[in-house]
């Protein structure tokens, strides 16, 4: 994967900054055990992250489609089944939001394998930014 040259780390930042608040509001509404909220705003740091690992490599993904395919390629990129168990884990926890269907012990799961995703793409996303602006 190539990443482009004229990209606006201003963009990146915002959705940075976006995905780490969703992520407070995600752990806020977890201690409560409001898992249906959590999971909202579980998957909206997921978004943000992943539209921010896709403005590093020039793709704007601005539809659920696009997302998960650019993410699809990220893990096939970088050889990493923990990514792809963990966008399975992240789009059941986006269904959550919708439908509450998750007992205790699947939230956890996915919820486990959804944060572990979040930090493998939060470190590609730091590498490549210290590679192309530091």
């Amino acid at each position: 994967m190539n990443y482009r040259n004229d990209i606006d780390i201003s963009e990146i930042e915002k959705r940075k900054k976006l995905a780490d608040h969703y992520y407070d509001n995600f752990r806020k509404y977890y201690k409560d055990k409001n898992c249906s909220k959590a999971s909202e705003f579980l998957w909206g740091s997921f978004n943000a992250l992943g539209y921010a690992v896709g403005l590093i490599y020039g793709k704007k993904l601005s539809d659920h489609g696009k997302l998960v395919n650019f993410i699809k390629e990220v893990a096939e990129a970088y050889n990493d089944e923990e990514i792809s168990t963990g966008l399975a884990a992240a789009q059941r926890i986006h269904a959550n939001f919708f439908h509450d269907f998750m007992n205790e012990f699947t939230f956890e799961d996915d919820r486990k394998r959804t944060e572990k995703m979040l930090e493998k793409l939060a470190n590609i996303l730091e590498a490549k930014i210290k590679e192309k602006f530091r």
